[in-house]
C-alpha cells in the first residue's frame, strides 16, 4: 500500500511544473514534480537517489533537522534554503512543509518558492544604500534616508550629530519626528503623502528652509534637499539637511585661527616654522643637538574612507593630546596636515637617548582608540633628521625627516628610521626624473592618443577623450601616473596642460571642416592647472585661438583634484561653466565626493571608474556599487559614463542598467588623431559606392 502511494504520487507530480516533493523522514526524496527536477538540472527521466541535505550548501547541513524538529510541534513549518543545482548554480528557496496523507506515514510533503532574484535584489538594494551612508560621511550635510512610508531606514554620522538620535533611536521613526510643527512646514505636510506618486521621480526637489527638532527639545534652522533613490522596484528618499546657523569667528579668535590648527589645537605650520628658526638659532650658538621627527600615521586613510571623515578628525585629535602627553613642555608638536605632525626635540645632550624617546612616541600613538563605539588600532611611522649632521637649514631638516619617514614606511610601519645619506639615493633618482621631465617639456616629448566615447544603445560616437602620454628617450610610452605626479611637485604641469589643452582643442577644431558632427573633446586638467586663478580667461583664449566652439570642450577633473581645491572648487567651475563648456567628474567612486558637493557643483558627467566595471558581471558587488552610482547621477541629473568596456557582456549590463553612455577596448582603442579622423570620417561619411574607394584602399 505504502509503495503503490508512492507510484501515485510520482505520476501525481510528474507533470507538474511547480517546485513540490515528497520526502521520507530522513530526507530522501521519493517523489518530485517535473519543476522541482528541472530546477536542480536533472536529466530527463533521470532522477537519482538524493537527500535533501545534499542539495544544501555546507551552512545548511543541520536545516533538515531543524524542519524535523519543528514538525515535531507544529503541523507545518517553512524555512529559507540555499540549494545547489548539479551544474553548481546557488538557488535561494522558501520552503513550506506539512506532513503527508495518513496513507505516507512519516512521509512529509514539501513546496518551494524560488526567490533567487529578489534575494539578490534584496542584497544589492543593502549595498546601494551601505555605498550612499559611506559617501555621505564625508559631507558636512546630515543625510537621513526614508522607505516608501517615510519611516527612517538610513541615518548617517552627521545626522546623528545634528539631531542627538543614534541610529538605533531614531530607526524606524517617522520623519516628522525630526521636524519642528511650524507654519514653514505647512506646504511640506501637504506634500509629504503625495511625494511618491511623481511622474518625475529622478528629478530632486527644490530645496527649502525647514526647521528642525533634535532630541533635546531644541530648534534649529536647516536647509532640506529631497531626491529619489529607486532600486529594484523599492524606493528611497535621499534628505540632505544643512545648518543654516554658521557664526562667525570674533576678532579675539584671530591669533588662534592663524597661528593653530583649528581641528587640534596644535601650532600650524605658521608658527612651527617661527619656533624652528628660533631652536636653530639657539642649537647653533649654544652646540645643542636638536631632532626633528616627521610623524604619518599608518593607513589613517582606511579610518577616513570606512568609518567617516568625523571619526578620523576624532582620531587626529586624540593623537595630537598624546603625542603632548608623552613629550616635554619645551618641544613642539605641530599638525603639518592632514595626518602628519612635527615634533622639535631641542635641547637634549645624548644621542643615545633618542631610540628611548621615540620608541616612547610609537607606543603611545599604538594604544587603542575608542571613538563612539568604534575600537581603532593605528600605528605610526617616524622619520628623523638631526642638526647639524642631516642639515642646518629648517628646509633641508623637513626634507631629510620626510625622506626618512617614507623609509620608515615601507618597513610596514610602526617604526623609526634616523636619516642617512644613503637615503639620498631617492632624492637623486627624483632630481634625474625631473631633468628628464624638464628636457621633455623643451623638446615637446608629450603627445595626446585619442578615444571615442559612444552612446551605448545606437552604437554611435558622441564624444572623444584625450590621454596624455610620454615618449620617452629609451623609447617607451610612458602612461600619466609615470610622470604626472611629479611634474606637479616641480610646478611644470600648470604650463604644460595649458599647451596641451590648445593642441586638443587644435585637433577638435579640425574635425569641424571633415564633415563629421560636433564631437565634444574631454581633457583632463591637473590639479595645478584647475587652481589657476585665470582658468576661465585661458580656456576662452584658447577657445577663441583655435576657433572651437565651447559646447565641443569637455573638461574633466579627478576627484583627488576636487578635494585639494575644495576652498575654490565651486567658483572655478561656474566660472568656466558661464563659457559653454561640459565639466565632468573623472574616476567617481576611487575618492570621497560629498553628496553635497554633487548637489552644488554644476557638473555635466559623472565618470563611473573603470575598476568598478572590469569585473562586471561576476561580481554582485561592484554591479551593485555601479547600480547606486548611476542611481545617484540620475537623482543629481548628471549623465553616467562606463569607462573600461572591453567586452560585450559588460556592455550590455551595463545598457540594461541605464548607463547611457561609455568607452573602452570593446569599441575603439585609444589612437593618434589622424587615426582617429579616418575612423571618424568612415563612420559618418561611408562611401556610397564601390566608384568612391581610393584605388589600393580597402573597403
Amino acid at each position: 500500500m505504502y509503495s503503490s502511494s508512492i507510484y501515485a504520487w510520482r505520476a501525481t507530480l510528474k507533470n507538474q511544473n511547480n517546485l513540490s516533493c515528497i520526502l521520507q523522514s530522513d530526507g530522501l526524496i521519493i517523489a518530485a514534480s517535473s519543476g522541482w527536477e528541472t530546477m536542480l538540472d536533472y536529466p530527463p527521466d533521470q532522477r537519482p537517489r538524493t537527500f535533501l541535505q545534499d542539495l544544501l550548501l555546507p551552512p545548511q547541513k543541520n536545516r533538515w533537522k531543524h524542519i524535523q524538529a519543528k514538525l515535531q510541534e507544529h503541523p507545518a513549518t517553512s524555512a529559507l534554503l540555499v540549494c545547489q543545482t548539479l551544474k553548481g548554480k546557488t538557488r535561494y528557496l522558501h520552503g513550506y512543509f506539512t506532513h503527508a496523507t495518513p496513507v505516507l506515514e512519516g512521509a512529509i510533503r514539501a513546496t518551494f518558492q524560488d526567490i533567487t532574484s529578489r534575494y539578490h535584489a534584496k542584497l544589492q538594494t543593502r549595498q546601494c544604500l551601505k555605498m550612499l551612508r559611506e559617501m555621505a560621511t564625508a559631507s558636512q550635510s546630515a543625510l537621513v534616508i526614508l522607505d516608501y512610508r517615510g519611516n527612517v531606514c538610513g541615518w548617517s554620522p552627521q545626522a546623528a550629530a545634528l539631531f542627538g538620535y543614534d541610529r538605533k533611536e531614531i530607526h524606524r521613526q517617522n520623519i516628522h519626528a525630526i521636524l519642528a510643527p511650524c507654519h514653514d512646514q505647512a506646504s511640506l505636510e501637504q506634500e509629504w503623502p503625495h511625494f511618491f506618486l511623481t511622474n518625475n521621480p529622478d528629478q530632486p526637489r527644490s530645496p527649502r528652509n525647514v526647521i528642525c527638532r533634535s532630541k533635546d527639545g531644541s530648534t534649529l534652522p536647516a536647509e532640506l534637499s529631497l531626491s529619489l533613490l529607486t532600486t529594484h522596484n523599492r524606493q528611497y528618499t535621499i534628505c540632505l539637511f544643512t545648518r543654516q546657523d554658521n557664526p562667525q569667528p570674533g576678532k579675539s579668535r584671530i591669533e588662534q585661527l592663524a597661528y593653530y590648527d583649528q581641528l587640534t589645537g596644535l601650532p600650524n605650520r605658521t608658527l612651527l616654522n617661527d619656533r624652528l628658526t628660533q631652536a636653530l638659532a639657539e642649537a647653533s650658538r649654544f652646540n645643542h643637538l636638536m631632532a626633528l621627527l616627521f610623524v604619518d600615521l599608518d593607513r589613517f586613510k582606511q579610518v577616513n574612507d570606512t568609518l567617516g571623515h568625523t571619526i578620523g578628525d576624532e582620531l587626529l585629535k586624540i593623537a595630537g593630546q598624546r603625542l603632548q602627553q608623552c613629550l616635554r613642555s619645551n618641544d613642539t608638536v605641530a599638525r603639518f596636515g592632514g595626518d602628519e605632525f612635527i615634533i622639535l626635540l631641542c635641547g637634549f645632550r645624548d644621542q643615545s637617548n633618542l631610540p628611548k624617546i621615540l620608541h616612547k612616541i610609537l607606543t603611545t600613538l599604538s594604544k587603542e582608540y575608542r571613538i563612539h563605539n568604534h575600537h581603532i588600532a593605528i600605528t605610526a611611522s617616524i622619520g628623523v633628521a638631526i642638526f647639524p649632521e642631516d642639515g642646518i637649514s629648517a628646509d633641508v631638516l623637513l626634507r631629510n625627516a620626510d625622506t626618512a619617514m617614507y623609509v620608515a614606511k615601507e618597513e610596514l610601519g610602526n617604526s623609526f628610521q634616523l636619516f642617512s645619506q644613503e637615503m639620498n639615493q631617492t632624492l637623486v633618482a627624483q632630481l634625474e626624473l625631473e631633468n628628464q621631465l624638464r628636457q621633455a617639456v623643451d623638446h615637446r616629448e608629450f603627445f595626446l592618443l585619442l578615444q571615442p566615447r559612444y552612446d551605448l544603445a545606437t552604437q554611435q560616437p558622441v564624444a572623444v577623450e584625450a590621454f596624455l602620454r610620454w615618449r620617452h628617450p629609451n623609447g617607451s610610452i610612458l602612461p600619466p601616473q609615470a610622470f604626472l605626479p611629479r611634474l606637479e611637485e616641480i610646478g611644470l604641469m600648470s604650463a604644460l596642460g595649458n599647451s596641451i589643452l590648445k593642441k586638443a582643442c587644435d585637433i577638435a577644431a579640425s574635425w569641424q571642416h571633415l564633415g563629421t558632427p560636433q564631437l565634444p573633446l574631454a581633457v583632463n586638467l591637473s590639479c595645478s592647472q584647475f587652481r589657476q586663478t585665470d582658468l576661465a580667461r585661458t580656456v576662452a583664449e584658447i577657445l577663441h585661438e583655435t576657433g572651437l566652439p565651447p559646447n565641443c570642450l569637455e573638461l574633466e577633473i579627478t576627484e583627488p583634484t576636487l578635494q585639494k581645491a575644495a576652498d575654490r572648487a565651486e567658483s572655478i567651475l561656474h566660472s568656466v561653466k558661464d563659457l559653454g563648456v561640459r565639466w565632468s567628474l573623472d574616476n567617481f567612486g576611487m575618492g570621497y565626493t560629498s553628496l553635497q558637493q554633487l548637489k552644488t557643483l554644476p557638473f555635466d558627467y559623472l565618470k563611473i571608474d573603470r575598476l568598478f566595471v572590469q569585473n562586471l558581471p561576476h561580481s554582485q558587488s561592484d554591479a551593485a556599487m555601479v547600480g547606486a552610482i548611476l542611481a545617484m547621477s540620475r537623482n543629481l541629473n548628471l549623465i553616467a559614463i562606463a569607462q573600461g568596456i572591453e567586452t560585450f557582456e559588460q556592455h550590455h549590463l551595463l545598457l540594461a542598467m541605464g548607463c547611457l553612455h561609455g568607452q573602452g577596448f570593446l569599441f575603439h582603442k585609444p589612437c593618434l588623431a589622424n587615426a582617429l579622423s579616418e575612423t571618424l570620417l568612415r563612420h559618418f561619411n561611408p562611401p556610397s559606392s564601390p566608384a568612391l574607394i581610393k584605388p589600393g584602399s580597402h573597403p
